[in-house]
């Protein structure tokens, strides 16, 4: 019960965010949504999946999605 309010509180405290790749300075692609508690991590989260997904990225722009 205690680990199960505990994951539950943690989740609770994440936003949404919507990061886009740039390639050549460019923004390229579509934008991902990622659940993290700062935009810092945002980006990070955002770099691994794109790295995940296989595609060329240069920069990532996060922004909170409200909602």
């Amino acid at each position: 019960m205690a680990i199960s309010l505990f994951l539950f509180s943690t989740v609770a405290y994440s936003k949404t965010y919507e990061c886009y790749r740039y390639v050549d300075g460019k923004p390229t692609g579509t934008w991902i949504k990622v659940k993290a508690d700062s935009k810092s991590e945002a980006t990070s989260k955002a770099y691994q999946r794109y790295d995940e997904l296989g595609v060329k990225v240069d920069s990532v722009n996060c922004k909170y999605a409200a909602g």
